[in-house]
């Protein structure tokens, strides 16, 4: 030890020397080092560790199969839910759980919240005990009793953490609850944003209901089930299913998914190709690194040529000269450490929201110890090379170094084959972020039927028990427009049921008048309700007729808008005007006159299949269960400019009413690519930091060969080359180098990007616009890199060369 620390120390005084050597390499390093650290950092949150459950392996969703309609995993209905509870011979527990909102108006400001009605044995099946106070019980469940399991988030938010709320009185939706327990910090099931848990209170008209489906069932495999064993007798379920009940259940299938596959969803594979892609960038700053070090060992074969023949073994050398690349790698580890943070925020992002948030401050023990490792590791494997190469030195080399020009010569091959790797390296990554870019813009040019711009929107949920009348609900809607009507900067408002990107679903079935359906129609359509505005709000544009508006008051006849894709399923080459269909839940006795048909509005988000879509005007359907929750305004100006003005309008028709959710659609609508763009951001960054290494390690490369062969070049010059000529000697080993670089590096490209095909969009991983553009960029990178040294080898002076000679 005593020995490795002198090494330590002579080290640091070597490195002294030569600063410049110094900083780049630690720099070099850094880079890398504080990638690979971001990206663990989130792996280890979001794929090594455990889900905030017990026996997480053991725990799966159930979904209805409904892929006829689009929907391969359907929320289920309770009376599906009930039976799969009462017939399944595989789960020990299989609990439900519907989506709530409530008001908070007491002991504080007014606050809206998401939360869960959930069946007693929710907390069972996940084996999640509250931190504080209890979950509640059977008899609770099936009583519809007055409690309350709360969030940690939002009992240090509203109570400060005081352990006196178990027991106390909430104000939820204007009735009193008590709070029975509070979850742990870290747990969270499918929204991290859930603040608080209720008994779902299923009656058993509730269980027998089977047309509506809108329930979250979470199940726990018995001891001993294996998951294929629990997915065949759910199929076998459902097929019973569907021979006992074929006006509900004739082409419903099940699905069983183990818990970890929902809430990780496709996040497992880009942080895999994001830590592939951050191993790249360090693997090329440690070729430098190994470039770097080859170049200065052969400048010290002098040095270490006299120490060898003053007694030092080879092994002492080694040693040495590994202390001095482990001090650089260190030196980078700790930087690249303090640099992990600022990657971990952008990185954050992908933690998927079924998991708790994620902190960019989260540098524990495992990363500190990945960051260490990754450090030393790096400054053993690629120093050992550079230092047994240096360490054969001999006194011959000593007296001879200041006459030879290449000295270490018989090595270049390796420093050639280091820039190879780095090139090829970085064409990988080039491509990789290429293809997600394209995959970015080719979403990004799909049209969304209606213009974001200029929108700012707000939930406005209204709580139940207050609203419980339905002409009060639709006074709010009216006296809340009313007052944003003619404000200033406000060009139009109204509510809504569910804004575009918001949901996949709320669909409800249909009929068409003097149409016979074919068998496999699904007979399914979005629902939408608004008031007389919404459609004018969003800019949605007809195709054919009008939008509904105040005409469509409650004593009109009912009218209905569709949008293309139903039009052109039953009235493909003619007008659908005049005709009528018929919802399911509007009563068997209302017709709906179509009075226009509006571009398709991509209701679901970019990238989910067109659906038939059907709007209706709220006064013509105050008793729908597609209530309107979201408030619209369309600005002249910034939409940001309309949020005091909506907040003012709601407080002055209802104080107590919250407002949640306060985006522009512009933010909603890129939430939906975020991910992607994130992705793209990531990849982009690390292509750039690998075309900027390489470029770095293949200027070096030629710099090396310039000032090795530079009595060559001198006399070359003498014996009257031109500059030409001598530009050319340069340029052509380094076009080589760059050629072969993208020779392997195309076959990298060619097998990586296959592993991402399930992220790209619109465009294959062999992309051949994108292959060309990636080595155009290279081509062109490596050049540049070529003529620097290129140009200095001409200034070379034949004098001064035949003097040191």
């Amino acid at each position: 030890m005593e020995g490795f620390l002198a090494d330590l120390r002579y080290g640091i005084r070597v490195l002294r020397r030569s600063p410049g050597f110094a900083a780049v390499t630690v720099l070099t390093l850094a880079l890398g080092i504080g990638a690979n650290t971001a990206i663990f950092s989130t792996v280890d949150a979001v794929l090594l560790r455990a889900l905030p459950y017990g026996e997480p392996d053991r725990i799966v969703m159930l979904w209805e199969d409904a892929s006829f309609a689009s929907f391969p995993k359907n929320t289920p209905a309770p009376g599906n839910y009930s039976e799969w509870r009462a017939r399944n011979k595989v789960f020990s527990e299989v609990a439900a759980t519907r989506g709530a909102t409530a008001s908070l108006t007491a002991d504080g400001t007014p606050e809206m919240v998401l939360g869960r009605a959930v069946t007693a044995n929710f907390f069972r099946a996940l084996q999640a005990p509250p931190a504080l106070g209890r979950a509640f019980t059977d008899a609770e469940d099936q009583a519809g009793a007055p409690v309350v399991v709360i969030s940690y988030g939002l009992w240090q938010r509203r109570y400060g953490g005081e352990p006196a709320v178990i027991g106390k009185t909430m104000t939820m939706n204007g009735a009193a609850k008590t709070v029975i327990g509070v979850m742990p910090r870290g747990f969270a099931f499918r929204n991290r944003e859930i603040d608080y848990w209720v008994p779902a209170s299923f009656t058993p008209a509730d269980l027998a209901q089977r047309s509506s489906h809108f329930l979250n069932v979470v199940a726990r495999m018995k001891p001993g089930v294996t998951l294929a064993q629990a997915r065949d007798d759910m199929n076998t379920l459902a097929a019973q299913m569907r021979a006992d009940d074929r006006d509900h259940n004739a082409r419903l299938g099940i699905v069983v998914t183990p818990i970890a596959e929902e809430v990780l969803g496709d996040t497992r594979q880009q942080l895999l190709i994001l830590m592939g892609a951050a191993g790249c960038v360090l693997l090329i700053a440690c070729a430098n690194l190994a470039s770097l070090l080859l170049s200065r060992a052969v400048g010290r074969r002098g040095e270490l040529g006299v120490r060898a023949a003053l007694g030092a073994a080879s092994g002492r050398l080694v040693r040495q000269l590994v202390a001095e690349a482990m001090l650089l790698a260190v030196a980078g580890g700790i930087i690249g450490l303090l640099l992990a943070p600022i990657g971990m925020t952008v990185v954050g992002g992908l933690v998927p929201t079924g998991l708790p948030r994620f902190s960019a401050s989260m540098i524990d023990t495992r990363v500190l110890a990945f960051a260490l490792g990754l450090s030393v590791l790096t400054g053993i494997v690629f120093s050992i090379v550079p230092a047994t190469q240096a360490a054969r030195a001999s006194l011959g080399d000593a007296l001879q170094q200041a006459s030879r020009g290449s000295v270490g010569g018989r090595h270049g091959w390796m420093r050639d084959g280091l820039v190879v790797l780095q090139v090829s390296s970085a064409l990988v990554l080039l491509v990789a972020a290429g293809l997600m870019l394209r995959s970015l813009m080719n979403v990004r040019g799909l049209d969304l039927g209606f213009r974001p711009d200029h929108l700012m929107t707000f939930r406005t949920t209204l709580p139940p028990q207050k609203y419980r009348d339905v002409t009060a609900r639709a006074a709010f809607y009216e006296r809340v427009l009313a007052r944003l009507q003619g404000a200033p900067g406000i060009e139009s408002a109204a509510f809504g049921s569910t804004l575009p990107f918001l949901s996949a679903g709320n669909t409800t079935g249909y009929r068409i008048e003097n149409r016979q359906a074919p068998p496999d129609d699904p007979l399914d359509t979005l629902l939408r309700v608004g008031t007389s505005a919404y459609l004018r709000a969003l800019a949605v544009q007809p195709i054919e007729g009008r939008l509904f508006d105040e005409r469509d008051g409650a004593q009109a006849a009912p009218v209905a808008v569709i949008n293309e894709t139903l039009a052109r399923k039953y009235w493909p080459g003619e007008s659908a005007l005049g005709h009528r269909l018929q919802l399911g839940s509007g009563g068997p006795d209302v017709w709906r006159t179509i009075v226009g048909v509006v571009r398709d509005v991509r209701e679901r988000g970019y990238e989910a299949a067109q659906k038939p879509i059907t709007y209706l005007p709220y006064a013509q359907n105050i008793e729908t269960w597609a209530r309107p929750e979201y408030l619209v305004v369309r600005t002249s100006g910034e939409p940001t400019s309309a949020v005091g003005v909506a907040r003012a309008a709601v407080a002055a028709v209802d104080a107590e009413q919250p407002i949640s959710a306060v985006r522009t659609m512009e933010d909603i609508v890129d939430l939906d690519v975020s991910t992607r763009s994130q992705q793209a951001t990531l990849l982009g960054t690390f292509a750039a930091l690998a075309v900027l290494l390489a470029s770095v390690g293949l200027y070096g490369v030629l710099s090396y060969a310039v000032t090795q062969r530079s009595r060559e070049i001198g006399l070359r010059i003498a014996l009257g080359a031109s500059s030409l000529g001598i530009v050319w000697l340069v340029v052509v080993r380094g076009v080589a180098l760059t050629g072969a670089g993208l020779a392997f590096g195309m076959a990298g490209a060619l097998a990586a990007t296959r592993a991402m095909q399930g992220l790209l969009y619109g465009v294959t991983p062999g992309d051949p616009g994108t292959f060309i553009i990636v080595v155009a960029v290279l081509t062109t990178v490596g050049f540049a890199a070529c003529i620097v040294p290129a140009l200095r080898a001409t200034r070379l002076s034949p004098l001064q060369m035949l003097r040191e000679e």
